[in-house]
C-alpha cells in the first residue's frame, strides 16, 4: 500500500475573450488539478482534457479515480515508471506524472533544471496566438503583443483565412509568422495553401489537414516547415511522421506526462526534426511544467495564461514576448 495521497478536483478560469479555432469557440479553461502529497511535501499537477481526442473532463476525472484505486492497491506504488508503463497516455496520466515530478523534486531539494543537467534560463521567449475570430480581433491581440517575436495565426479551412493573413502580413512586414490550421485544409487545397505561406514569407505551417492525409505532404516541396499537432501523440507517432513533417508540436497532455513528453523530444532531435512545446488551454502549472522542454524546442507557444481572466496565486510572468522561470513555489 502506498504512503502517499491523491486528490484531485475539476476547475473552470473564464477566457478575456472567446478563443476560436478551425474546431469552434471556447469561453473557459476547464482543467483538471492534481495533488500528490506525503507527510512532509506536496507536488501538483494539471491537465486540460481536448474534445478533439475524445476527451472529458468527467472521462479524465473517472481515469483518475481508477488509476487512484491502481496504485493505491499496488505494492509499485505511485512510481514514474510504473505509471508510465501500466496506464496509457492521457490527460489524466498527464497530471499525475507532473505531479509526481513536482514531489520527487521537492523532497530532493533540486529543480528540474540541475535534475536534468539543463542550465536554467533568465527567460523563455513565446510566440502569441491570433485566433480564427476575426482579423480586428487578431490585430487587437498583435498589437497588445508586439514584443512576441512569433504571431501564430490560427486558420479554419475557409475564405477568411488568406484574407487575415494578407492584412496581418501588410501591418507586420517583419514579423515572423506561423500558420496553425488544426486539420483544416482540404487536401484538394492543400497546394494552394503552401503558395500563399511561400508568398507570404510563413515560417511554419502546423497541421495543415487531418492525419489520414499527411501521405500527401511527402509529394510536396516547400521551404515552409510543416509542423506535425494532432498527428503525433506519442514516441511511436514520431517515427510515423518523420517522413512528412520536419517538426513535432510536444504537449504533456497529449504525450501523458512529462516523462513521456521529454523522449519524444529526444527522438525527434534525434531524427533531425524541430520541436514546439506547445500547450493547451491552461493556466501557469501547465506551462510551468513545460519548459524544460521549451528550453530546447526551436518553437514555443506557452502563451495560455495570457488569455485567461484570472490566473492562479503563483503564476509566471509574461513580459515583453517572454515568460518568467516558474518558481518552485509554483511548481519544480
Amino acid at each position: 500500500m502506498s504512503s502517499l495521497k491523491i486528490s484531485f478536483k475539476s476547475e473552470s478560469y473564464s477566457l478575456k475573450d472567446s478563443f476560436t479555432i478551425s474546431r469552434g469557440a471556447k469561453k473557459s479553461a476547464e482543467v483538471i488539478t492534481v495533488r500528490i502529497s506525503d507527510h512532509n511535501h506536496s507536488g501538483i499537477g494539471e491537465c486540460a482534457p481536448n474534445l478533439r481526442y475524445g476527451q472529458t473532463i468527467s472521462g479524465e476525472l473517472n481515469k483518475l479515480q481508477a488509476m487512484t484505486q491502481a496504485l493505491e492497491n499496488s505494492s509499485n506504488g505511485f512510481e514514474r515508471v510504473f505509471i508510465n508503463k501500466f496506464f496509457s497516455p492521457s490527460p489524466a496520466r498527464s497530471a499525475i506524472d507532473i505531479a509526481l515530478w513536482d514531489l520527487e523534486l521537492k523532497k530532493m531539494r533540486e529543480s528540474i533544471w540541475s535534475l536534468n543537467k539543463i542550465k536554467k534560463p533568465d527567460v523563455l521567449p513565446t510566440m502569441i496566438t491570433l485566433d480564427a475570430s476575426s482579423i480586428e480581433n487578431n490585430l487587437k491581440t498583435a498589437r497588445m503583443y508586439i514584443d512576441c517575436k512569433i504571431f501564430k495565426i490560427k486558420f479554419k479551412g475557409d475564405s477568411t483565412d488568406i484574407d487575415r493573413l494578407v492584412k496581418i502580413r501588410e501591418q507586420f512586414p517583419k514579423k515572423r509568422l506561423l500558420i496553425d490550421a488544426n486539420e483544416s485544409i482540404s487536401p484538394s487545397k492543400i497546394s494552394e495553401y503552401i503558395n500563399y505561406c511561400e508568398r507570404f514569407n510563413v515560417e511554419v505551417l502546423e497541421q495543415p489537414m487531418r492525419p489520414e492525409f499527411d501521405n500527401l505532404l511527402s509529394a510536396i516541396k516547400t521551404k515552409t516547415i510543416l509542423c506535425a499537432d494532432e498527428s503525433c501523440s506519442s514516441l511511436k507517432d514520431i517515427e510515423a511522421i518523420e517522413k512528412y513533417y520536419d517538426a513535432v508540436n510536444i504537449k504533456l497532455d497529449k504525450a501523458g506526462g512529462l516523462t513521456e513528453a521529454l523522449i519524444m523530444q529526444e527522438s525527434a532531435i534525434s531524427k533531425g526534426m524541430k520541436t514546439m512545446s506547445g500547450c493547451m488551454l491552461c493556466t501557469s502549472i501547465g506551462i510551468a511544467a513545460s519548459q524544460i522542454i521549451a528550453a530546447k524546442a526551436d518553437y514555443i507557444d506557452h502563451d495560455a495564461p495570457l488569455f485567461l481572466e484570472q490566473e492562479r496565486r503563483n503564476k509566471i510572468d509574461y513580459s515583453q514576448g517572454n515568460m518568467n522561470i516558474a518558481n518552485s513555489v509554483l511548481w519544480g
